[in-house]
């Protein structure tokens, strides 16, 4: 039988993995994590699902008490539509080798000018100077992204094929490099006023960011929070690490701006009272991927480190789930995923895709059937531990929904780690013979 190429997969795995667009968004998003996990703690310190304490506390400091809090959710989570257009724009410029700094700042300025510069409340006649802050968060990343990876894109080109000013040498390096920027600004304000002029034509006096979010961000948005998206989301992550590439951060790259964003509106539910599926609440936000799609590492390995613990015949097992036991517990399994190995182990391909898609499957359901409420608390690192994490995103369900998940990865790995152990221990007993 043909020897499966899996270079004919990589190949192009590698390429899309690979290019500048993808890297800055991937890294251009990790800014945007404190934000997002602690700003997300100072949002239920201001609202408390207990009503009894928030009527408790409201006596003690006045109906206001919330404010503050909220002031913090406003300065955090509420702009990381207008961070991360900053910080991609930055690192697509860091990536290429240029200095990246303009790049940011540019595409800041190019999001201003995308934006409305006045606030039309629902009575009473347009204020202006003054711009809604909804299209700084959620609403607006798709958008933000899209300008800072254009205007990262525009500024690299300028800068690398020198379509620049430059200055005598005698110039110190930051004036001169300030200057530098001069035409690729001159560029990207142009551009970025020809396309204002033609969202306002197309839309009847929208703007890009709002055309961007009503034609993309929200079918987008629908796609990836449904049950087809969260099993697409399992099942690129296991099946890229297969191959080597790792997964998690390729596909967080990719998605984490939409489910910040479905997460955001589920905020903005609960602050409104009406958190429900029903109501149309988001079931796929980041919590579901980082406390339930990759528990014990991408791929669910738990299963696999407990096998090797309790059940190994091979030295080799034995003394690998030793090691990874501990790794496992906060979610980081690259013992398991290259020592054991998962990477290109034909034994292994078929769990490793298949455990996460079924822990999909099951918080999808979850949370359908109303046994969890919609995520909108805390947002936590992806490396907290199995069942605290769930516990504080999700209340007791959550963490018996991850015992279960757990359950299910023991039971599906338990027969191909067999296979694999067996093999490992006749080599082992061919070598000592």
């Amino acid at each position: 039988m043909a020897k499966f190429d899996t270079t004919k997969i990589i190949g192009p795995i590698m390429k899309f993995v690979n290019m500048r667009g993808i890297i800055a968004l991937k890294d251009g998003m990790l800014a945007i994590l404190p934000l997002t996990v602690v700003g997300s703690i100072f949002l239920i310190m201001g609202q408390l699902p207990f009503e009894g304490l928030n009527q408790a506390i409201a006596g003690v400091f006045g109906p206001e008490w919330t404010e503050p809090f909220m002031q913090v959710y406003s300065g955090t989570f509420a702009i990381m539509g207008l961070i991360s257009c900053f910080s991609i724009g930055y690192s697509y410029a860091k990536n290429s080798g240029v200095e990246p700094l303009p790049a940011g700042v540019l595409s800041l300025s190019a999001f201003f000018i995308l934006l409305r510069s006045s606030y039309v409340p629902e009575q009473g006649e347009a204020i202006g100077d003054a711009i809604t802050k909804v299209w700084f968060g959620g609403q607006g990343i798709i958008g933000a992204i899209i300008i800072g990876l254009v205007v990262g894109a525009i500024y690299t080109m300028f800068i690398q094929r020198h379509i620049v000013i430059k200055m005598p040498e005698q110039v110190p390096q930051a004036i001169s490099k300030q200057f530098e920027a001069m035409i690729p600004a001159f560029v990207i304000f142009l551009l970025s006023m020809i396309v204002y002029i033609i969202s306002k034509l197309v839309t009847g006096g929208g703007t890009f960011i709002e055309m961007i979010y009503d034609v993309l961000q929200v079918p987008l948005q629908g796609l990836t929070g449904s049950l087809y998206g969260a099993i697409g989301i399992a099942f690129f992550i296991s099946f890229l690490w297969w191959f080597g590439v790792h997964g998690q951060s390729v596909v967080n790259g990719v998605v984490t701006a939409l489910l910040l964003s479905n997460l955001d509106a589920n905020k903005a539910m609960l602050a409104a009272g009406t958190l429900s599926v029903k109501d149309g609440a988001h079931i796929v936000t980041q919590q579901f991927l980082d406390s339930f799609l990759i528990m014990s590492g991408s791929g669910i390995t738990f299963g696999i480190v407990v096998a090797m613990l309790f059940a190994a015949k091979s030295k080799q097992y034995k003394a690998l789930g030793k090691v990874a036991v501990f790794p496992a517990l906060f979610n980081v399994n690259e013992p398991v995923v290259f020592g054991f190995p998962i990477v290109m182990n034909p034994v292994m391909f078929v769990p490793f895709l298949a455990v996460p898609i079924l822990a999909a499957v099951i918080v999808y359901s979850a949370i359908a059937i109303g046994f969890m409420a919609p995520f909108s608390g805390v947002t936590l690192p992806w490396s907290t531990p199995a069942i605290i994490s769930g516990f504080m995103v999700a209340g007791w369900q959550g963490a018996v929904v991850q015992l279960l998940i757990l359950l299910v990865s023991t039971i599906v790995y338990f027969p191909f780690f067999k296979v694999q152990d067996t093999i490992a221990y006749k080599n082992e007993q061919g070598i000592s013979a």
